[in-house]
């Protein structure tokens, strides 16, 4: 037991990867520790990540049912120490560290949720989380609202949110399996997959950053993974962006550099025919 003792202690700055931990684990979040563990999901995908605990300060009651629990959310820079020291098997996380994120301004235009807000709206909203397939207008129209909400949380301004939005409502229509298979049948590898028809290695990573790829909050997760880490240079040219429309708008932006569309294939996506949804 002498490697607990603190004769050995060494400490990390992690990235919070996942925030909701299965039963038995409540109380930690899932980490991807810089300088130990490789930023491809690839190599190093989430389920092989550690599940730190977290140090609640002393005002809390620190037994089962009496407390509160952390509240760290996905992407929060956090430092901690390994309790087995050189072994570094067992993190724990002290706390977190303030950074300013891309984008640096909060839109103006539309408040943010607070926490229990977003909490509140996943509930409310039928967005038929796990449904694969074909989905009706109204639950359509319910992905709409809530992308562009998680969008807004995460610092993008209305315009920005709303091309990111339109871009994924135009391409499979919201859906987040294969269009034109059914959720029991395997997706064909040409095929689109998910909100933001990912193919090849991106397709492969999306599966490997989530057992629950398939869900439509967890393809939403990795749209903004992907612009805060491997399509860093996209979410720059994006945070740049100050309208819908137009070449340097964030419609064209996002389907050229995140989407990756050709020439020919963007010329439906600026049609713009249903941006009265997000009036």
């Amino acid at each position: 037991m002498s490697e607990y003792y603190g004769d050995n202690s060494r400490w990390f700055i992690a990235t919070v990867i996942n925030s909701t931990p299965p039963i038995g684990y409540e109380g930690r979040v899932k980490i991807r520790i810089h300088g130990l563990h490789n930023t491809s999901t690839v190599d190093i995908p989430e389920d092989h990540l550690p599940w730190a605990q977290c140090v609640l300060p002393t005002t809390e009651g620190g037994v089962s049912g009496i407390g509160k629990i952390p509240r760290v959310l996905p992407n929060a820079l956090v430092f901690g120490m390994f309790m087995d020291g050189k072994s570094s098997q067992t993190p724990i996380v002290l706390g977190s560290l303030p950074r300013i994120e891309l984008p640096t301004q909060i839109q103006k235009d539309t408040r943010q949720l607070t926490v229990e807000e977003e909490a509140v709206l996943a509930s409310t909203l039928d967005i038929e989380n796990g449904n694969t397939g074909t989905i009706t207008d109204k639950i359509k129209k319910n992905r709409l609202e809530f992308s562009l909400q998680f969008f807004l949380n995460l610092g993008y301004t209305y315009n920005q949110s709303v091309g990111i939005t339109e871009n994924l409502s135009q391409m499979l229509g919201m859906m987040t399996g294969s269009e034109g298979v059914d959720d029991s049948e395997e997706e064909p590898p040409e095929a689109l997959f998910g909100i933001a028809g990912w193919t090849g290695i991106r397709l492969g990573n999306l599966k490997a950053f989530s057992p629950r790829y398939r869900t439509f909050t967890t393809q939403l997760e990795f749209i903004a993974f992907e612009l805060r880490g491997t399509l860093r240079s996209v979410n720059l040219r994006l945070i740049e962006t100050k309208t819908i429309g137009g070449e340097k708008g964030s419609l064209n932006i996002f389907a050229k550099y995140y989407l990756k569309l050709k020439p020919n294939e963007l010329t439906g996506i600026l049609k713009r025919e249903n941006l009265g949804d997000y009036e």
